[in-house]
């Protein structure tokens, strides 16, 4: 799954008008391709465009303040005047993408090439209370947003623990049903008037970025799984995220047969009184060794023990969706991402023995960010699409 699957307008040009605009958008879409300006002459070639042509459609994106005339680069031992060069220019604009959990809020806000600008990072030890989710998102948003006069943001979009439909709206949520009882998602809308805001499941946000950074990467099928206090999960399939009917594909948290009811307030209760279960995770994944190896740099042996029984509680509904979709690979993220290995090497060894053919279980790489850059991806989907003209 790439960012934006096409980008030039499939239409037919049947007027100078249409047809310069496709031009525009054609030069536009090679030059947010990466950081580097151009000359008229290499843009010419790489699109196929005559000179008199680019030199207009260059003229119309500057002036829409898309592209920037960007500082000519000296040429050894060549006289005469420098050749212009032109550049995107991706500080037109930002975007935000955020992932508001239960436990948690990171935020990130990036330029119009996805490059992280800001980054803003809180733990709480729950966010159920709408108040203080609210009072949480706004105090991050306006840190997101403090110095972006010259780059104002045009998409926000928000990952949250619940089911969201393919209007976007929510459509219900066992995490945190006071977030809309008490209409927390309309007053972060509130936050960003004029402003396209969006909201979608996180699972599903998280193997977005997955396919576009991480492991999914040239995956067809895949099962991406959120572990820890939240639990959830989202999958890929024939290339293209799932969604379902009403947006709740993979959404099995509720079932009891699955095991995932009951699993985090098994997992709490291993954590001893002295400690938390971020500690928990980190002391398990320490060093990056394998479970087992005990000493100063290694993981701790207690750690592991608690990812293990974790791994054993949750196995039953992560057969059910292996079975169910048949995936290449099972990516494992969320809170347990500290300790990923030692949870995926303990669910294999459980999952593994009942199925036909073994799958792949692995740690995401993407990271803790999974959330907030697949919101990201949403977030930039949008501006590309309705601002640029990027179809």
């Amino acid at each position: 799954m790439d960012e934006t699957v096409s980008t030039i307008p499939s239409v037919v040009g049947t007027t100078p008008g249409v047809l310069r605009l496709m031009n525009s958008r054609a030069i536009l879409d090679e030059l947010l391709r990466d950081d580097a300006s151009r000359t008229v002459t290499e843009l010419s070639r790489s699109v196929g465009l005559s000179r008199p042509t680019v030199e207009a459609a260059l003229a119309d994106l500057v002036d829409e303040g898309w592209v920037t005339e960007a500082e000519a680069i000296a040429t050894p031992n060549k006289a005469g005047r420098r050749a212009k060069r032109f550049a995107a220019d991706a500080t037109a604009g930002s975007v935000l993408g955020v992932d508001l959990g239960l436990h948690g809020i990171v935020g990130i806000r990036a330029d119009l090439r996805g490059n992280t600008l800001t980054r803003v990072e809180e733990r709480y030890a729950d966010l159920a209370d709408a108040e203080q989710a609210w009072t949480s998102v706004q105090d991050v948003v306006r840190r997101l947003t403090a110095d972006s006069e010259a780059s104002p943001v045009l998409a926000a979009t928000f990952g949250v623990p619940a089911v969201v439909d393919r209007a976007g709206e929510i459509d219900y949520t066992v995490a945190v049903p006071e977030w809309v009882e008490r209409r927390v998602p309309g007053r972060i809308q509130d936050l960003f008037p004029g402003i396209a805001t969006f909201f979608d499941n996180d699972a599903k946000l998280a193997a977005t970025a997955e396919a576009m950074w991480g492991r999914f990467r040239g995956v067809q099928d895949g099962l991406y799984l959120v572990m820890g206090r939240q639990i959830g999960a989202a999958y890929v399939i024939d290339g293209a995220l799932a969604r379902g009917a009403r947006g709740a594909a993979g959404e099995m948290g509720g079932l009891a047969s699955t095991g995932w009811p009951g699993a985090p307030a098994r997992l709490e209760a291993r954590i001893t009184s002295d400690t938390d279960l971020e500690s928990v995770f980190a002391a398990a994944g320490r060093g990056g060794a394998a479970p087992g190896r005990v000493g100063e740099d290694g993981p701790d042996p207690a750690a592991v023990d608690v990812v293990r029984a974790f791994a054993d509680d949750v196995a039953p509904g992560v057969v059910q969706l292996v079975t169910t979709i048949d995936p290449e690979i099972v990516v494992v993220g969320g809170e347990v991402l500290p300790a990923a290995s030692v949870f995926a090497e303990a669910l294999a060894a459980v999952v593994m023995p009942q199925l036909r053919h073994p799958v792949e279980v692995v740690p995401s790489t993407v990271g803790r960010d999974a959330v907030a850059r697949g919101a990201l991806a949403r977030s930039l989907t949008h501006v590309r699409t309705s601002h640029m003209g990027l179809g």
